[in-house]
């Protein structure tokens, strides 16, 4: 069975704003490791598949405020799958978005426990259809993050608690 890993705690410690116009790809302005804040997902878990489907659909939103370049929008992340020995994938934070050549270019913001295709703090370049979340915040408040929502959907109400009161910036429902 295909298993899929998705880093919901390391976009928590994102220590950079991520304005592309000024941004500086530079690893050690990306995050602390967080390879033991992973969240398991079978590949045929169909509400996370529809949540990588609502990124897919709404990435133009993220591409918007992007280019806008308001002081009060930070912390562009997008998340893409790598693939791994067993056929399977792992999802990864790329964090520090700028566009580049009509793509995205990021650093890998988090530990590879099973991919070899990269690792923590390399530089790479995302295509739009390679996407499978984006986030970024406005004012504290999520934007996008759909998989970040299921993984939070899925907890009990006191893991929720404390995740949110954990987090650093507000998600509303």
């Amino acid at each position: 069975m295909n298993q899929i890993k998705l880093f919901l705690l390391s976009l928590f410690f994102l220590s950079c704003n991520n304005n592309q116009s000024t941004q500086k790809l530079r690893s050690e302005k990306i995050g602390i490791d967080t390879s033991n804040n992973t969240y398991t997902v079978t590949a045929e878990d169909s509400s996370m598949n529809d949540a990588i489907s609502k990124a897919k659909r709404t990435i133009g939103e993220f591409d918007e405020a992007l280019k806008s370049n308001n002081p009060l929008y930070t912390n562009f992340s997008i998340k893409k799958r790598y693939t791994t020995a067993d056929g399977g994938g792992e999802h990864m934070w790329i964090a520090g978005i700028i566009f580049f050549k009509g793509n995205y270019q990021g650093i890998v913001n988090n530990d590879a426990e099973r991919t070899t295709e990269v690792k923590y703090g390399d530089t790479v370049i995302v295509q739009k259809d390679e996407i499978t979340d984006w986030m970024y915040l406005v004012n504290n408040v999520l934007k996008g993050g759909y998989t970040i929502r299921e993984v939070r959907n899925k907890m009990t109400k006191e893991e929720r608690n404390k995740i949110d009161n954990d987090l650093g910036f507000k998600i509303e429902d």
